[in-house]
């Protein structure tokens, strides 16, 4: 290993988003530990090497669709609420936008997508996706069969309705209009059991026409963007199993007690391939078109037969019924007219239209930089995208038909400027709680992000959740505080990480600036760190950014740990040896440690980094990564002492609970 060591490429310019949290709640631990923190992990690191005017991150409140509507349209029959429901979700916004403050998440721009000059913006890029799309003929205008509850008198979208999901193998809690818990997709008609959430009895089905994105149409290019994506280290293995299972034929399943009937039938099916499958007892029914499957769905049911199916690419929703929404814009014929764009397609775009209102806000700018497209339609800028596996689909599948849709005749997966090119997609895996996802829908609910905070420090739990390799694998939430008696004889899981800094690096940092203070009168001696020390340093840094480029934050924290826990030893060996020179040298090299360590740790627990900076009387110098070989003379040639520190004087905190 030399002092030196390759340092990866960078964009000229990138975005980085995070999942958008629905604006009926207020975020749990699954919202801030696996998909918010990550983001912002990565968006520090990215300022620290290109500059935080290259660098560009949002997100925001998902104010639209049948989530919310439903929720707030309980709470007004029930007499709690009595405001609007843009007020409602403007409520939750505030709250989603404060937790996400204290947790130290350095968005550029947390907006909103239904009110504000951000959903002015959204609105101008729904109408311009929809034009688009539609001229280049990825669009088309179908009758498909929606749900209808007569005795509302409405059709039901989303959460209105509740069933069971008919994808083979979910295993979801409940399957909703065409979505389930999951984020499987299927047609409404395929529901098993629905019920009207409004009204508690069956839904009936009616034809309405809306228009959909001809997803399987980009089978072959999005087949092309997996294989592109297997030698990117931020693709997750289970991501692209998931895109690619996507990308098989439309198939239909029915158990091999219905096989007779469907035999009997088989001449009323469009052209098909069969199969008995064996081993799972049950026929295999697979056609070449999702049309043709669908025909085969209305056979079946009016024979009584039920069926599953498989995950596939089929048509995708642009447009909705819904009254709370992103309205269509006018068509001359008048096609378009009282309908709401869907709330999912209009939230893939919603970053590129938050990107446009913190230019055209917060962060506008003159010249090359100033429009949203020198963003996201340059081949040297990037996009990564930090969401949870359940919506895999959406940004990896339905977002990937959306963005090739707008490209026009030259479409394709490869990078080019002046088109709107694919985006990089960071999936994590679940935080589970209990065993079971976390979340405020499911049957466990999962804590308030908020009520964490009553008993760790922000920065304690930034360690805890970046250190969970979701990246690859669910993780457990055990918390001593929430489960004293799984504990009793045992730590807190949950400081395990944040121990590192509340313990090994605070007693480095303050081992040297009282040495400083007892033996040098605060001055720094002129030593400089040995080869060795630099070597080592070299290392630790090649191996934390090779794991922070593919944001396997765990594994990067297993570094920080490794390399504290060695110059700890280092130090209680050394510091014992009762001579001048050799206490000068011990303390050049740990120097040398400590500003390794503070650059290391200034995207994941940015707080106590930039205090240690501050001490050291360095500042923001200190947490630029081309410096990251230097020495701290070389970086800082004219500071020749630090600050002067208190006894007890703690760089990283214990919150105040873990004092008593």
């Amino acid at each position: 290993m030399s002092e030196a060591y390759k340092r990866p490429d960078f964009p000229k310019r990138i975005v980085i988003t995070a999942g958008m949290p629905n604006g009926n709640k207020p975020l749990h631990i699954g919202h801030v530990g696996a998909i918010f923190l990550w983001a912002d992990a990565y968006a520090r690191y990215m300022r620290d090497n290109i500059g935080a005017e290259n660098v560009i991150f949002v997100s925001g409140t998902d104010g639209f669709g049948s989530v919310a509507e439903e929720k707030y349209r309980k709470l007004v029959e029930a007499g709690v609420y009595e405001g609007s429901l843009s007020d409602y979700v403007g409520s939750y916004h505030e709250i989603q936008k404060n937790t996400l403050k204290k947790y130290g998440v350095s968005l550029d721009l947390f907006a909103a997508s239904c009110f504000g000059d951000a959903y002015e913006r959204h609105k101008e890029m729904s109408a311009y996706f929809f034009h688009t799309i539609l001229k280049n003929g990825r669009m088309e205008r179908r009758s498909t069969e929606q749900f209808y509850d007569g005795e509302a008198d409405m059709i039901l979208n989303g959460r209105q309705v509740e069933g069971k999901c008919p994808i083979d193998g979910c295993k979801s809690e409940v399957g909703y209009a065409d979505e389930c818990s999951l984020g499987h997709q299927y047609s409404p008609s395929e529901l098993i059991d629905p019920i009207s959430t409004l009204t508690g009895k069956p839904p009936e089905m009616r034809s309405v026409y809306n228009y959909y994105l001809k997803l399987e149409t980009f089978r072959d290019e999005i087949r092309d963007w997996c294989g592109v994506l297997d030698g990117e280290s931020l693709a997750r293995k289970f991501m692209l199993r998931d895109m690619r299972d996507f990308l098989q034929p439309p198939i239909l399943f029915v158990s091999e007690s219905a096989r007779e009937r469907v035999d009997a039938i088989r001449g009323s099916l469009p052209e098909h391939a069969y199969l008995y499958d064996e081993r799972n007892k049950r026929v295999q029914l697979k056609f070449d078109s999702v049309e043709r499957r669908d025909k085969a769905c209305a056979v079946l049911k009016n024979a009584g037969v039920r069926y599953r199916s498989n995950k596939t690419l089929a048509p995708f929703r642009i447009s909705g019924n819904a009254k709370w929404g992103v309205p269509l814009p006018a068509l001359p014929d008048g096609a378009a007219d009282g309908l709401t764009f869907y709330v999912w397609p209009e939230s893939l775009w919603a970053p590129i239209s938050f990107t446009d209102a913190y230019l055209k806000g917060a962060g506008k700018r003159a010249g090359e930089g100033a429009e949203w497209r020198d963003w996201w339609c340059k081949k040297d800028a990037k996009v990564v995208q930090f969401i949870g596996e359940d919506n895999v689909f959406f940004y990896c599948l339905a977002q990937t038909g959306l963005f090739l849709a707008m490209q026009g005749e030259d479409y394709g997966i490869e990078r080019r400027d002046g088109r709107i090119n694919l985006t990089y997609v960071a999936a994590n895996k679940h935080l589970l709680v209990g065993s079971v996802k976390a979340s405020s829908s499911g049957a466990v609910k999962a804590p308030n992000a908020d009520s964490l905070l009553e008993f760790y420090t922000a920065e304690q739990l930034r360690m805890h959740f970046l250190g969970q390799g979701l990246c690859s694998s669910t993780a457990n939430f055990r918390s001593k505080v929430f489960s004293p008696e799984e504990f009793e004889r045992s730590g807190d899981p949950v400081l395990l990480q944040g121990n590192i800094l509340t313990n090994i690096f605070n007693r480095i940092v303050r081992s040297v600036f009282y040495s400083l203070q007892q033996y040098f009168e605060g001055r720094l001696p002129a030593e400089k760190p040995s080869d060795n020390v630099k070597m080592q340093a070299a290392s630790a840094l090649e191996k934390y950014e090779t794991a922070f480029g593919a944001c396997v934050f765990n594994e990067a924290i297993g570094v920080i740990d490794e390399y504290f826990r060695s110059a700890n030893q280092n130090w209680a060996e050394r510091s014992k040896i009762d001579d001048a020179a050799e206490r000068a040298r011990l303390i050049a090299d740990t120097v040398h440690v400590i500003k390794t360590g503070a650059l290391m740790l200034h995207a994941i627990t940015p707080d106590g980094a930039e205090l240690i900076a501050e001490y050291m009387n360095a500042g923001a110098r200190l947490f630029n990564w081309k410096n990251a070989l230097k020495t701290f003379g070389e970086i800082c040639p004219e500071i020749k002492s630090f600050k002067f520190i208190e006894p007890r004087f703690d760089f990283f905190k214990k919150h105040e609970s873990q004092l008593k």
